[in-house]
């Protein structure tokens, strides 16, 4: 779990957790200054925190690192601020057992699910578009590619550089990219999602941001598919 400000949401969550699926569960807090730190240590979750806020991406490859290093085969990525159910675990830890090595959450198997939950009606038909645009330009099995819940293996870390990704929520999208230039097999299951408060995503300017460093991601790959060597895509050796 990685965490920014879910002092508020972090209890209720936890409870919701198939604790029994995992061997581990580890949280990592950026820097929140909320309690969220302390209140998953109460909850006896093994808790880490960062002396400086390292931002989604940069949080995310810390953890990745703590799991991999405590062993991990499997890595299950979900946020402790409820915004994805984890009614998803175990259909994602099915397809992980059919051969996936990245599974991604779709919110929008339910055309309505999304906006049923929660999410903004202006950013609705911008993330199907920007969805459809990575789906056909990865040539990839997965229709939602800008969400949070993933399940991840030690396979695909093995096979690319995630540590030269971006520290901004831009490296959720290309681990996506990654993953696909280096050939691993991906999946997906469906998500349902909550929207409330803060979580109910990136304003409208952030949105816009992320959007146009997508195309930049996109462009990279092609690059990268050319043949010009691009630290962010390459295949590790032993």
């Amino acid at each position: 779990m990685v965490a920014y400000k879910a002092v508020k949401t972090l209890e209720d969550f936890y409870r919701t957790l198939p604790t029994e699926l995992f061997d581990s569960i580890i949280l990592v807090d950026d820097d929140s200054g909320d309690g969220t730190f302390e209140r998953a240590q109460a909850l006896g979750i093994e808790s880490y925190r960062n002396d400086r806020n390292l931002g989604y991406g940069g949080n995310l490859k810390r953890a990745l690192t703590i799991a991999l290093a405590k062993g991990a085969d499997v890595i299950v990525d979900i946020h402790p601020d409820g915004e994805y159910k984890s009614s998803a675990i175990v259909p994602a830890l099915k397809k992980i057992d059919e051969g996936a090595k990245l599974v991604l959450g779709n919110r929008f198997y339910n055309a309505r699910q999304p906006l049923q939950s929660g999410m903004y009606s202006w950013k609705y038909i911008p993330i199907i578009v920007m969805n459809m645009i990575a789906k056909w330009g990865l040539w990839i099995p997965c229709s939602d590619v800008h969400q949070g819940f993933r399940v991840y293996t030690r396979e695909l870390f093995e096979a690319i550089p995630y540590e030269k990704n971006s520290n901004d929520y831009l490296f959720s999208f290309e681990i996506i990219a990654q993953a696909r230039f280096v050939g691993l097999k991906m999946a997906e299951v469906p998500v349902d999602t909550h929207y409330s408060g803060e979580k109910r995503g990136a304003s409208l300017r952030k949105s816009i941001l992320y959007s146009l460093s997508v195309f930049g991601v996109l462009g990279y790959y092609y690059l990268a598919r050319l043949g010009v060597p691009l630290r962010m895509f390459r295949k590790k050796t032993a």
